[in-house]
């Protein structure tokens, strides 16, 4: 089976937010579409912060369905930096 890693860059709408907790509740979001692999808080400028995730997909799944439903959150902008595919053997 092919899967699709998608590496996506999320940048929160109001920046006094807590970047914990929003960062769990985009990995909660994520994963109703495949595994969260990876998050990562990293500065942006001016202490801005954005967070990083990687998430594995199934490729029948595709990024359309994803980037379909970024809009259903409400607290950060989502954008697929990257998109790769891996054949998972398990």
């Amino acid at each position: 089976m092919v899967k699709l890693v998608v590496n996506i860059k999320a940048l929160p709408k109001d920046v006094s937010m807590d970047m914990n907790k929003l960062s769990d509740s985009i990995k909660d979001f994520l994963s109703n579409y495949g595994v969260v692999y990876k998050r990562e808080i990293q500065p942006l400028a001016f202490g801005l912060s954005v967070i990083l995730v990687t998430l594995i997909i199934d490729e029948s799944l595709g990024t359309n369905v994803l980037e379909e439903d970024f809009k259903e959150f409400k607290d950060a902008e989502f954008t697929i930096t990257d998109i790769s595919r891996i054949v998972d053997f398990g």
